[in-house]
């Protein structure tokens, strides 16, 4: 969770008005023109395993759109983000699809949430996606359910490359084992034959 800063201008009971005018207003410019809210987050460790188990549908594709928006509270900032889908490694919700992604940029404002996953438009990647009843779909386990693709060195093939690693709830520190395949980035088709393997198992 961010820490905010405050710079608080105090203003004397019996200042000349003209200064008192001059500090209300500064005060009060400051409060308009910091418009970035944060939200505080609670991330549950999940390894691959538990994503392809967990998702509803993973789909490997091209972001063809970002689009931020008001959440119907008009509270917060969330975006819906457009995929193109290539293929689907489980499940299947249509050529295209959008899913949610929590905060986001409209305009002057923004909203921060710790661990929520970025795209941007003509990006490839694997996403894991989750759905409660007729909602609009979101990634499971937020930056651990995207999996961006990259061109090796010489270009002969597309890579995985996994999420950052982030603090959780369930881990403090988190370790890192040497030879996790879900840790190093992997071939497109040993990665999709891992997830299908993954996905069809049992729990």
């Amino acid at each position: 969770m961010m820490n905010r800063h405050w710079n608080i201008v105090r203003v004397r009971r019996n200042a000349p008005p003209t200064r008192l005018r001059i500090a209300t207003a500064f005060i009060a410019s400051c409060v308009i023109a910091l418009s970035v809210h944060a939200r505080a987050t609670v991330l549950i460790g999940a390894d691959l395993g538990d994503l392809s188990r967990d998702a509803i549908a993973i789909a490997r594709g091209r972001i063809a759109a970002v689009t931020p928006q008001w959440t119907d509270d008009r509270r917060t900032i969330e975006t819906l983000v457009t995929l193109e889908v290539d293929e689907y490694l489980k499940g299947a919700l249509g050529a295209s699809v959008q899913f949610r992604v929590p905060g986001g940029d409209l305009g002057r404002f923004r909203t921060l949430v710790v661990g929520a996953p970025e795209f941007e438009v003509d990006e490839q990647v694997i996403v894991f996606l989750g759905a409660r009843g007729p909602s609009v779909p979101y990634v499971v386990g937020f930056n651990q359910g995207v999996y961006r693709l990259v061109s090796s060195a010489d270009g002969s093939a597309s890579l995985v490359m996994p999420p950052p690693v982030l603090p959780t709830a369930s881990a403090g520190n988190v370790r890192i084992v040497r030879g996790d395949l879900s840790r190093r980035p992997m071939p497109l088709d040993a990665f999709e034959q891992h997830v299908r393997e993954l996905a069809g198992g049992a729990r």
